[in-house]
């Protein structure tokens, strides 16, 4: 694919310098996203360049290659471009809140066509501090993948996913790795504690540590970068002396495990918990090199201490609330339930089920996302199987939870069920949801059953044929500046606990968002206080699991909700897809 753009880039290239300037098509003026600046070019500038480092593209050139991509759509390839600043588009605010800058570029001599540097990153990708750090007449080279922002701005992709590599021929040369003064963790916590509460270092540290915990999976950023928090010491066996919080994945790694050697480059941070006033030591979204590769924190089977699914509830009752064990278990036993389909989210494929010792036992013991083997399409109920992994005592609203996370699964036995025996995702009951699976309309713009008589619904929807199961799917349409929802009709749900889900999809190539919620209704037909769950991050490679989990203290009438988010610095306005949703009370 990389040769084939690059030879059809050189052949447009060669085409375009033998053409008319105003062969070249000119990006319109959007004032937020640069456009052009108008006006007489002065000098026919021909397009030139390679897009490498030694020969960047010129702005003629990029600006020719992205007019001809299609509109949203990112370049698989990273592309240096070369020019002159002509305008600068960043206030300090913003340069203090998220480190990057907007900047149009054009060539020397000219001013059309123009390309706009959007929400790049500095020399070594480090954020800037200053909006005077890009001047207008600058030479610039920026690095990064582009996009033809709505078919007419050709731009760098943004939130710091492009970077300058140079200003006045000054910067960080090819992608120069980022570095901080070199610290131990225990050093690392002993700067931390010096500064204020709440505090960022202004220096960027690089601590070296071994990873002794990690804290959840893999999950995107809102950016689309693979993240995941785990804590490090200066030995092995030191425990959770320093924390990584949100980490970024590197390249070819597809999850941090305990025992590698790392370091983690960032900013100190003194974190303080509002409530109980704990402090936690941390740099958040570092980014990490792997030295030594730990092994992982799950050995085979046969190397854990072997126990019953009743036994593996006994040792986990007997950890501190939320804690998990240090040894390794083996626990084996039927597959009693499965919970929802099998999910790639977090990159392999997982699957949550519950077992005991017996095929009748019901739920004991908790494989919460447990690794699906390669060659098993799913598992099934009675299935005898043993998983491997450290006990965890997970508690949430009193309620425990006797699990391992993430482990790895040893099929011993073939069960005779048909995939599981969970009518959704998530619990035991399923509640009468009209038309969860989209496949009705009473118009194209309005799905039977999911029209409120408030105002909880106010997203304008469209029929999909898009679907995550059947003909159908719901198209809610980006809110732009106002969280906008798809809501339910109203229902009356007896008190109890209820997971609402759904599957949502992106329409482009953007990572975007999406919460799942509910709002009571008060006697007078208007809403209550709306309650959402977290927001999940969506993408449109593959349909996503969006939950909510709540408890209803009394007879409640309702409404049901989907949130498709505004633009905010958590969440990004885009078009989503939403199909087969489900509500369960446990």
């Amino acid at each position: 694919m990389k040769k084939t753009f690059k030879t059809f880039a050189l052949m447009l290239l060669t085409a375009l310098a033998f053409s008319s300037c105003a062969d070249v098509p000119v990006p319109f003026n959007l004032p937020d996203k640069g456009g052009n600046s108008g006006g007489d070019s002065g000098t026919t500038i021909d397009p030139a360049g390679e897009g490498t480092l030694d020969s960047p593209y010129n702005v003629a050139a990029i600006v020719a290659i992205v007019n001809e991509m299609e509109a949203g759509v990112e370049s698989t390839e990273e592309y240096y471009v070369k020019g002159k600043v002509l305008a600068v588009k960043t206030d300090q605010a913003t340069i203090n809140q998220y480190g990057n800058h907007t900047f149009t570029m054009v060539d020397e001599g000219s001013t059309s066509p123009v390309f706009t540097a959007f929400q790049v990153y500095g020399p070594g990708k480090k954020k800037f501090t200053s909006v005077d750090d890009i001047k207008v007449g600058d030479e610039v080279i920026v690095c990064g993948k582009v996009v033809n922002y709505r078919g007419n701005t050709p731009e760098t992709v943004g939130k710091g996913a492009s970077y300058v590599v140079s200003i006045n021929s000054e910067g960080g040369g090819d992608n120069p790795p980022v570095e901080g003064t070199e610290v131990t963790c225990a050093e690392a916590v002993e700067l931390t504690n010096a500064l204020e509460n709440g505090a960022t270092s202004t220096e960027t540290y690089t601590v070296t540590g071994y990873i002794t915990e990690v804290v959840g999976n893999v999950s995107n950023s809102k950016d689309g970068i693979p993240q995941q928090t785990f804590w490090m010491a200066d030995t092995k066996d030191g425990g959770k002396v320093f924390e990584a919080y949100y980490a970024n994945v590197p390249s070819g790694v597809s999850a941090f495990t305990v025992g590698m050697k790392v370091k983690l480059t960032g900013q100190l941070m003194k974190y303080v918990n509002k409530t109980s006033g704990q402090v936690t030591p941390e740099i958040k979204n570092g980014n990490v090199v792997v030295l030594e590769d730990g092994g992982g924190d799950t050995p085979p089977a046969g190397d854990a201490v072997q126990v019953s699914c009743a036994e593996a509830v006994q040792l986990t009752q007997e950890l501190a609330d939320g804690g998990t064990s240090t040894d390794i278990y083996a626990v084996t036993g039927y597959i009693t339930e499965t919970d929802g389909n099998v999910s790639t989210k977090t990159g392999p494929r997982q699957q949550v089920f519950w077992m005991a010792d017996t095929k009748d036992g019901g739920k004991v013991f908790e494989a919460y996302w447990a690794n699906v083997p390669d060659g098993v399409e799913k598992f099934t109920v009675g299935m005898k199987v043993t998983i491997t992994g450290k006990l965890k005592k997970y508690v949430k609203s009193g309620q425990v939870t006797c699990e391992i996370q993430n482990p790895d699964v040893v099929i011993l036995e073939q069960g005779d069920g048909d995939g599981g025996d969970t009518p959704g995702p998530g619990g035991d009951e399923v509640t009468d949801l009209v038309n969860g699976n989209f496949e009705e309309w009473v118009s194209d713009s309005e799905p039977l059953g999911w029209k409120s008589a408030s105002t909880a619904s106010n997203a304008t929807l469209s029929k999909s044929t898009e679907a995550h199961g059947g003909s159908y799917a719901c198209l809610v349409a980006a809110p732009g500046d106002a969280n906008k929802r798809l809501a339910t009709q109203e229902m009356t749900l007896e008190a109890g606990t209820y997971t609402f889900s759904f599957y949502a999809k992106s329409t482009t190539a953007n990572v975007c968002q999406s919460r799942a919620g509910y709002v009571p209704m008060k006697e007078d037909g208007t809403v209550g206080s709306y309650k959402y769950g977290d927001y999940t991050n969506i993408n449109n490679n593959e349909w996503t699991l969006v939950s909510y989990e709540f408890t209803l203290t009394a007879t409640t009438k309702l409404c049901l909700l989907v949130m498709n988010p505004k633009n905010s610095s958590y969440s990004t306005s885009q078009d989503i897809l939403v199909d087969d949703a489900t509500l369960v009370k446990q």
